[in-house]
């Protein structure tokens, strides 16, 4: 998933995890075999473990730009879904109608909800 044109459900806080689900994120499909695929992922939830207190009023609708910052390594504007990490790391993202918000926790989980699906364009 690319964190730049994704677009933000609804953040919800469960204790002291941050859970963003996600609209549709932009994203490429590998199928082994075959060229990759771009379009768009729906049913993606990345969740934030552990993470420092933040607000995230503004945190909804289309991503600007993102990136993920993980201990000593350069930041990534995109992940892998699924994936998880255990090494502390910030993420940074832009909303469109905000500026940059930060987020910083001890591990992240980045997972496919029930009913996601791949799609090349979200034109109806």
């Amino acid at each position: 998933m690319e964190f730049a044109d994704s677009e933000i459900r609804q953040p919800l806080w469960k204790g002291d995890d941050l859970h963003v689900l996600f609209s549709a994120v932009a994203a490429i499909r590998h199928t082994p075999g075959q060229a990759p695929v771009s379009g768009f992922l729906q049913g993606v939830e990345l969740v934030l473990l552990r993470c420092e207190p933040a607000s995230t009023a503004a945190l909804f609708g289309r991503i600007r730009s993102g990136g993920l910052h993980l201990a000593g390594q350069a930041p990534s504007p995109r992940i892998s879904v699924p994936s998880r990490c255990e090494l502390p790391l910030t993420l940074e993202l832009e909303p469109a109608q905000a500026g940059t918000l930060v987020f910083r926790a001890q591990s992240m989980e980045c997972r496919l909800q029930a009913g996601n699906s791949f799609r090349e364009s979200l034109f109806c």
